[in-house]
């Protein structure tokens, strides 16, 4: 009996799994939360619209275009099955143009909607940009009332109007001050107009049996859609950013939270993981075009590197470029030198100035220059050279940057014009040296690998070495595999151009508003407001208008100018994290250590690093 007394305490340490696994569910929710945090919640805080010193009036506009884009990509997500419940309207053109006839009025008043935020938030920002968003929209409300041939055109009297009516409200109140009844009457005299014809135009056309209002719409978008181009551009890189990022907090994440120990552990799974992948994807890579993409995957990343040890070279002081500061600034530079470089910018407008002249009656002289010129401005020879010269500027801007002590910006500008010089030059010169996405993800794996058995063997292998080997792994394998971020939309899609586009699109509508947010006396904070907000919308109204008519030969193809704009602006995006990534591994440091402007300004909540 006293045995078994003395011995019943015996089963108490089967308790103890309890706790620990308490304290695994804590690691992983904390795991969780910190890197969903970062990679998420953090650039979305930053980056998104703050309603600060907001005048009166202005929150009911953002509140309905943000209502607006919603609708837009709700209609780009659910397009094919949309096309499936909604009834079309077929129209017999040069194409055979099929919309869902109920969601025409939708992406028209999007549309109207897009140009009447950005005649009204050019209004209070400087004269120039006014004048040019006025003489646009002007040009555009006359363009959309051509087709009104009636021996009574009542569309285009009461468009002229109209057009006569917005010219003289924007003298009388431009650069006065903003007012919420501003956006009002633009409204009105833009939609009016556009109203009236589509009214008009269906009820003439309705007697022949010919529904003109989806015409309406897709002469108004498959002619004002070349204004998308950079956005569709810039959306492109969008991938890339977020899975850097991915890679950048993954490591940092495991090792500040988790432990060192657990670094290793990863490292090895993911050493393993790229080993086997690149092993059995060699094959690919052995035909001329494999070889000259690793050729030019090299070509990119030594082009890089040297630009910046040259850009060290001529920077006053020292230190290293931050990989999530490229992060956080692709995206912006991105859409910057897409508009720059984007001819169509120029030619559109004076497209649409041609069409409006021969509707009008102008001399035939008039309307044929107005089109040679639109049309020598989009060929393909202009087209890169102005994206070559644009590359080299670039590279220039970068140097100008250095020497005034900036980092991080100057090697981003660097790597982009480096990458644009040489697509620019397999197009012009046909430069066979061009590299390809999975040869850049291959020879950043070998790098990385090379890296880690050298410090292996020369048992040099410490924490912050590892987890930079085990960022520049991830990179290249979540670069490798980056179409998983973009499936689950592809599939409700039925086309992945598009889901790149909308991932891109939806992303930066979130990330990359903050500079809505600043304010100054020439671009006053409501004009910035509405501009920003005026991109987003048509952009996204273009997109949800592409994937709704499905039109194969539409004169702008969102998902092919996405996938130029990642070759051109998320390719160097990755090859820069690579490169740092590598760098700080050879030093034996870990990514963005001590950067001012890297990890230092997101602080973990977990452990220290030294844990």
């Amino acid at each position: 009996m006293t045995e078994t007394t003395a011995r019943e305490p015996a089963p108490a340490p089967a308790a103890a799994p309890a706790p620990a696994r308490r304290r695994a569910r804590d690691v992983a929710r904390e795991t969780i939360a910190e890197f969903v945090g970062h990679v998420i919640v953090e650039p979305v805080r930053e980056g998104r619209l703050r309603d600060v010193g907001w005048p009166l009036g202005l929150r009911p506009i953002v509140a309905v275009a943000i209502v607006g884009y919603v609708v837009a990509a709700a209609l780009v997500l659910f397009s094919g099955p949309l096309r499936e419940l909604v009834p079309l309207s077929a129209q017999a053109g040069t194409v055979l143009l099929t919309l869902p006839r109920a969601l025409v009025w939708i992406v028209l008043a999007l549309t109207a909607f897009s140009a009447t935020l950005a005649a009204s938030g050019a209004l209070h920002a400087r004269p120039w940009l006014r004048w040019l968003m006025t003489v646009f929209v002007v040009s555009v409300m006359l363009f959309t009332s051509v087709p009104d041939q009636e021996e009574l055109p009542v569309a285009r009297i009461l468009t002229v109007v109209a057009c006569a009516g917005l010219v003289v409200f924007v003298a009388l109140r431009g650069g006065r001050g903003y007012r919420w009844w501003d956006f009002v009457v633009i409204a009105g005299l833009v939609w009016g107009p556009l109203t009236v014809t589509a009214a008009v135009l269906s009820a003439v056309n309705r007697l022949a049996g010919y529904d003109f209002v989806p015409l309406l719409l897709s002469l108004m978008l498959s002619t004002l859609g070349q204004l998308a181009i950079p956005a569709g551009l810039a959306a492109g890189a969008a991938i890339a950013s977020f899975t850097v990022s991915l890679a950048l907090w993954a490591a940092k994440v495991v090792r500040s939270v988790i432990g060192q120990v657990a670094v290793y552990v990863v490292l090895a799974l993911v050493a393993l993981w790229r080993t086997v992948d690149v092993a059995l994807g060699a094959g690919g890579f052995v035909e001329p075009d494999g070889v000259r993409g690793l050729a030019g995957a090299v070509l990119l990343l030594v082009l890089i590197a040297v630009s910046w040890l040259a850009l060290a070279r001529i920077r006053p002081g020292r230190g290293t470029p931050s990989a999530q500061g490229m992060v956080d600034r692709v995206d912006a530079l991105a859409l910057v030198v897409a508009a720059v470089t984007t001819t169509s910018l120029v030619a559109t407008p004076l497209l649409v100035l041609a069409q409006v002249a021969l509707g009008y009656g102008a001399p035939h002289e008039v309307v044929a220059g107005l089109l040679a010129v639109s049309d020598a401005l989009t060929a393909t020879v202009v087209v890169f050279a102005v994206r070559a010269v644009g590359a080299v500027a670039l590279i220039g801007l970068a140097v100008v940057q250095a020497r005034r002590g900036r980092r991080t910006l100057p090697e981003l500008m660097a790597a982009v014009g480096i990458a644009g010089a040489l697509i620019a030059a397999a197009v012009l010169v046909d430069f066979p040296l061009l590299w390809g996405p999975d040869a850049l993800a291959a020879v950043g794996a070998v790098l990385a690998l090379a890296v880690l058995v050298v410090a292996l063997v020369r048992r040099r292998l410490t924490a912050a070495r590892a987890t930079s080997v085990l960022v520049a792994l991830l990179m290249s394998a979540l670069f490798a595999y980056r179409e998983i971020v973009t499936d689950p939309i592809a599939f409700l899609l039925g086309f992945a151009g598009g889901a790149v586009v909308l991932f891109g699109f939806v992303w930066a509508f979130l990330t990359e508003n903050g500079v809505a947010n600043e304010d100054s006396p020439g671009y006053p904070r409501p004009a910035r407001v509405q501009l920003v907000l005026a991109n987003g919308v048509f952009a996204i109204t273009v997109l949800a208008f592409l994937a709704l008519a499905r039109d194969p030969q539409a004169s702008v193809s969102l998902g092919d100018l996405a996938e130029f704009g990642s070759q051109a602006y998320g390719d160097p995006l990755v090859a820069s994290g690579l490169l740092l990534a590598l760098w700080a591994a050879v030093r034996g440091r870990e990514v963005d250590e001590g950067s001012p402007d890297g990890f230092e300004t997101r602080p973990l909540r977990g452990r220290s690093s030294a844990t």
